[in-house]
């Protein structure tokens, strides 16, 4: 695992079949047989087990991915089993650790004082890691939160939670939910003053469609595209992202035809800047939906990490407090100013 986990945030809206703004307790009541005359608690309550119930003594798993999330029930072999999910209902938020990681893989199960202790993992076994997540669920809004941290590329269950999520509030009367990457202003505002651009990365995966005698395009069925373009001017500051951006997009990757690649289409739009003043670097991943670069948090330096396990009491309550200090990004409606 890496020494420095970081941490995702993301919104997700309810998205009504019949195009109405749904709140969540319209949707515990539709979906998940709440009380008509629920009270905002009870309607959470429905939401919490709802979330829960696909979590605690089975697993939820993507067999695309070959991924699964649960919560191991047993304290002996999960000893984060008291730092499981569980709700605040009055916060209307669901915070703790969940056990998740890759299934199905060639495995060896190796005792290091013993060498001839070895076994298979073998089929439909699991190495679980432990992973923190608060979800934010109002009962009077249509838009709720998330955030979950993760070790490095390949030790995430970010995309099968992201799915998680989304499907969990689908059902007769709505369609999938709809998840946005989210940045909280505090992250993005404490690196951009001195920064200046280093770098911009583009990357994608495009498969090859077309017939063709060639052998090599035959064997090179997907191809992995990565395009990075370094500022030599490394005064560029990072206010001028967008500018950059906008450049690559109307000059580089203009299309002169349907068939090319619009820079909107690359899976992945990365900037990588540096602060001046400290010297540090910092990643930027494009948010589409949101027209901006959002930095990626770590949490080394945050909170206590030991070999790359954040403490999950302190990481609890770093979401807490930052949760209360981002509440009006998330919830825009409950500070809206009244005209005199």
């Amino acid at each position: 695992m890496a020494s420095n986990p970081r941490i995702d945030f993301y919104k997700f809206t309810l998205s009504s079949k019949t195009g109405d703004r749904k709140t969540f307790k319209d949707f515990a009541k539709e979906e998940l047989h709440a009380a008509a005359n629920a009270s905002n608690d009870d309607a959470f309550k429905k939401c919490f087990a709802h979330f829960i119930q696909d979590l605690e003594g089975s697993h939820a798993k993507n067999p695309a991915r070959k991924q699964t999330i649960t919560v191991i029930p047993t304290a002996e072999n999960n000893p984060y089993l008291h730092l499981k999910p569980a709700p605040s209902i009055q916060r209307n938020v669901i915070s703790g650790v969940i056990n998740g990681g890759p299934y199905d893989k060639e495995a060896v199960v190796s005792n290091i004082a013993d060498n001839a202790d070895n076994s298979n993992l073998g089929k439909d076994r699991s190495v679980l890691l432990p992973y923190f997540i608060f979800v934010y669920i109002p009962q009077d809004y249509n838009v709720g939160f998330f955030a979950i941290h993760s070790y490095n590329n390949a030790d995430n269950i970010t995309a099968l939670f992201r799915n998680y999520i989304s499907n969990l509030f689908t059902g007769r009367n709505y369609k999938k939910a709809i998840l946005e990457k989210f940045a909280p202003n505090s992250f993005q505002n404490e690196f951009r003053d001195g920064a200046v651009i280093e770098s911009l990365g583009f990357s994608t995966t495009v498969l090859e469609t077309t017939s063709s005698t060639d052998p090599i395009v035959r064997l090179l069925k997907e191809y992995n595209i990565k395009i990075e373009a370094v500022p030599k001017n490394k005064t560029i500051s990072i206010t001028e992202a967008q500018r950059v951006f906008d450049f690559f997009k109307a000059k580089v990757f203009r299309q002169k035809n349907d068939k090319e690649l619009k820079l909107e289409q690359f899976e992945k739009k990365k900037l990588t800047a540096q602060n001046e003043v400290t010297g540090k670097t910092k990643v930027f991943e494009w948010n589409t939906r949101e027209n901006e670069f959002t930095p990626t948090v770590y949490l080394d330096g945050r909170l206590k990490v030991v070999d790359g396990v954040p403490d999950f009491a302190e990481l609890k309550q770093f979401c807490n407090n930052l949760f209360d200090d981002i509440k009006p990004e998330i919830r825009p409606d409950l500070y809206v100013t009244r005209a005199q």
